[in-house]
């Protein structure tokens, strides 16, 4: 088992391994790769590794740490953060490593897991580093607010851009419908947080939307479009973002309870889709937040 560098994060091997590896050979596999001198070997060791079982990594890390050069030394401290507790012997040596840059790391390392909330409380705080802690069991628990579901995107990082955005707004999931990759460095790891779901056609999601209680808003430019700042929002509304060049089809049109746009003032007739959608939600929340 062993992650290739040229290999898309964390697409193939790397998931899989995750997914139906033992324990004990993915960290096995993961440590040469936080020791690399490859920067994207160590981002994407260091991101792998706080959702293994955090006594396998400590205990593997433990003998090698010492070895590695001042950028694995680094980077081991946020994977060691991350993991919390566990890390806190490790981390306690670092803080007399050699290098003072290690050393001041390792103290905000633990400053950070001292800071960190119990396990069953919200751990989600935006000012505790290291930002973006991964989930280890499942996506945790999210209060009903919205959704957001994105049709047939061409770019992947505009996907990657709107679930970030998503995650960052309190969205309860996003909906993919049709084609379903996205750029996950875009997300900086937000769909560890969110969950992110793969539908099949339009009908499957306006079918899923009624099921679940949601009301459709059609972000779409057209003759029946109100102004975003205009609307009368639904409590609990699904958000539907189309394709940068073709839009939404007219089936989420039709079953709109409410169709918005942005107006542009410049000589571009729109929006990024990303930016558009991160726009609405936001919009959403200063209404509800009104209300």
């Amino acid at each position: 088992m062993a992650l290739n560098a040229n290999h898309g994060f964390p697409r193939g091997e790397a998931r899989i391994a995750l997914q139906v590896g033992p324990a004990d050979e993915v960290v096995a596999a993961l440590l040469p790769a936080l020791l690399s001198a490859n920067k994207r070997m160590r981002r994407r060791s260091m991101t792998l590794l706080p959702r293994l079982d955090p006594d396998e990594v400590c205990r593997q890390l433990d003998p090698v740490l010492e070895s590695g050069g001042r950028k694995s030394r680094r980077a081991a401290c946020v994977a060691l953060a991350a993991i919390g507790a566990p890390a806190t012997e490790l981390l306690e040596r670092m803080t007399r490593d050699p290098d003072e840059a290690i050393r001041n790391r390792a103290r905000r390392a633990l400053d950070a897991i001292a800071a960190r909330p119990p396990e069953n409380g919200n751990r989600n705080l935006s000012y505790v580093r290291p930002f973006g802690l991964p989930y280890r069991d499942a996506p945790p628990a999210r209060p009903q607010s919205f959704a957001v579901a994105a049709f047939n995107f061409s770019y992947g990082v505009n996907l990657g851009t709107l679930v970030r955005s998503a995650e960052a707004a309190g969205a309860e999931a996003v909906w993919i419908i049709g084609r379903d990759f996205y750029y996950r460095p875009s997300t900086k790891g937000s769909d560890w947080w969110l969950p992110v779901e793969t539908i099949e056609t339009p009908a499957e999601c306006l079918e899923r939307a009624v099921e679940d209680g949601f009301e459709i808003v059609a972000l779409q430019q057209g003759p029946g479009a109100q102004p975003i700042w205009e609307a009368e929002w639904p409590a609990r509304p699904l958000i539907v973002a189309g394709n940068e060049g073709d839009g939404l089809p007219q089936q989420f049109i039709d079953a709109a309870a409410l169709q918005l746009e942005l107006p542009t003032y410049g000589h571009i007739d729109s929006l990024n889709v990303a930016v558009a959608t991160s726009v609405a939600m936001y919009a959403f929340r200063g209404w509800q937040a009104r209300q």
